[in-house]
C-alpha cells in the first residue's frame, strides 16, 4: 500500500504536547487510522482503544495507522535526519521563515503553503511528523501538524 500523507490544523490545547495527545486520541476514537482485518491473523485482534494499540503490535513494530495516531511525541532543537519514527518534529524559527516569511506564521499563511505544496511536505520524512505553532487574526492558536506514515 505505501504510506498515507496527513495533515491536520487543531487549536492549541495548553500545549503542543498536549495538543497532540488529544489529536491521537479524537483521530482513533473516530476510526481515523488504517486497519486490514486480514492482518488479525498474524498480528492479533483490532485494538479497541489508543492505550490497547500502544501495547500491539500495530503501535510498536508497525506504524500502520496512516494518521497521527502513529505519531507519539513532540521533539525540537534536533535536524531532520535526526528524527525516529513516530516524531513530530517542531519546525524551527529559520524554517518557519523559508516557508511562510516569518517566525510567527498565521493559519492563513498554513492554508496557503498547504495549498500551494511550497515546502511543506519537503520538510518532512517517512514514518514522523512536522509541526508549526500558528495564530490567527482573533488571537487564538493552532498546531499544524503534517507527515506520511505507514507500510
Amino acid at each position: 500500500m505505501g504510506a498515507s500523507s496527513w495533515d491536520y490544523l487543531v487549536e492549541l490545547d495548553g500545549s503542543v504536547e498536549a495538543t497532540l495527545a488529544a489529536l491521537r486520541g479524537r483521530s482513533f476514537d473516530s476510526g481515523d487510522w488504517y486497519w486490514r482485518p486480514e492482518d488479525e491473523l498474524r498480528k492479533g485482534p483490532k485494538p479497541q482503544s489508543l492505550a490497547e494499540w500502544e501495547e500491539s503490535i500495530y503501535g510498536n513494530d508497525y506504524p500502520g495507522a496512516h494518521s497521527i495516531v502513529d505519531m507519539r511525541e513532540i521533539v525540537r532543537g534536533i535536524e531532520l535526519d535526526e528524527i525516529d519514527q513516530g516524531q513530530v518534529l517542531e519546525l524551527s524559527e529559520q524554517e518557519s521563515i523559508e516557508v511562510f516569511g516569518t517566525a510567527k506564521p498565521l493559519v492563513a499563511d498554513w492554508k496557503r503553503a498547504l495549498e500551494a505544496g511550497r515546502n511543506v511536505w519537503d520538510l518532512s520524512d517517512r514514518d514522523s511528523g512536522r509541526c508549526v505553532l500558528l495564530a490567527d487574526d482573533s488571537g487564538r492558536h493552532w498546531v499544524a501538524f503534517w507527515g506520511s506514515s505507514g507500510d
